[in-house]
């Protein structure tokens, strides 16, 4: 016998659609993908604009997300969607956090991109959470050579401490494999949609 209450049905997981970085191409509206893949919630991980998710406003099922480097900065507000930068949205007991932006690799100021040691300060006000939605990844996790496309030196050491269940992101292209563990925490790349259990 296990120690398991019969009575207590387990949990089936959250089913989340993903969109990052360019359009879904989901061969149908957003609304029908959701309801035809029984969707549980829409997470957005940046890059993206308001024509790529053309009816998230309508869904009645929870939408959240973080901008992008490229991102307007307005489409979260308008689309209501949950901006998830440096807060918590809880989905059915599962406690979700995230990080916007990119590495800062262009001298002019630009919306969303930030140094090292101005992502430590935005890292050391990240709340502890089951899930990280970020767009650029930890230094060392599916980042590349590219100087645009270096991951966040401080979110590495976040991730050893806090230990959430997964990590999700998009922003690079890796070119030596895909990392999809660290520790103890799935890794989840996306370029474009892609459905995610949690």
């Amino acid at each position: 016998m296990t120690g398991d209450n019969p009575q207590t049905p387990a949990r089936r997981p959250l089913r989340a659609l993903v969109i990052a970085d360019k359009e879904p191409g989901l061969g149908m509206p957003l609304t029908d993908f959701v309801h035809m893949h029984a969707i549980d919630v829409v997470i957005t991980a940046g890059d993206l604009e308001r024509y790529m998710l053309r009816g998230i406003d309508t869904l009645t099922i929870p939408t959240m997300g973080v901008y992008g480097n490229h991102c307007d900065r307005k489409y979260l507000d308008v689309l209501a969607i949950e901006n998830l930068h440096l807060t918590t949205v809880t989905v059915a007991g599962v406690t979700f956090t995230g990080l916007e932006g990119s590495v800062r690799y262009k001298p002019d100021p630009q919306p969303a991109m930030y140094t090292q040691d101005e992502y430590r300060d935005l890292v050391a006000a990240l709340p502890a959470a089951d899930v990280l939605v970020t767009h650029c990844p930890p230094r060392g996790i599916n980042d590349h050579g590219s100087h645009a496309h270096v991951g966040i030196d401080a979110l590495l050491g976040w991730l050893d401490r806090v230990r959430p269940t997964l990590m999700i992101h998009g922003h690079t292209h890796p070119r030596n494999g895909v990392v999809q563990h660290h520790g103890q925490t799935a890794v989840e790349w996306v370029y474009g949609a892609r459905i995610i259990e949690i």
